[in-house]
């Protein structure tokens, strides 16, 4: 039994692994296509990379005492913070944009 759940989770390993790298070089290849839409595109990576960045910077590496029993590490509590961090501010932009978007066309008018 244990033999077709290591096979099972090496098949989804593979199937997650080439989905991955079609959806990077279809990507890719339409980046390359259009020199303007290249350049939104390494502004949005870019954009995604500082974000990430600042998030690390901010995140606390403290393990609460309730939670040494688990044997979690400052490196493994720091990645997790910057994560919601990073999920924090992403969620504020997104909200940011849909509204400055519908606000910006409600006073046009």
């Amino acid at each position: 039994m244990d033999s077709l759940i290591n096979i099972g989770i090496i098949l989804t390993y593979v199937m997650v692994g080439a989905a991955t790298l079609t959806t990077i070089l279809f990507g890719l290849k339409k980046m390359l296509s259009n020199t303007k839409n290249a350049k939104k595109t390494l502004y949005t990576i870019g954009g995604l990379i500082v974000v990430c960045i600042l998030s690390y910077i901010v995140a606390s590496g403290d393990v609460l005492s309730s939670y040494e029993k688990y044997e979690i590490s400052s490196a493994q509590s720091k990645n997790v913070g910057m994560g919601l961090i990073m999920f924090y501010i992403l969620a504020a932009a997104a909200i940011a944009s849909v509204l400055f978007a519908e606000l910006s066309k409600a006073f046009k008018k």
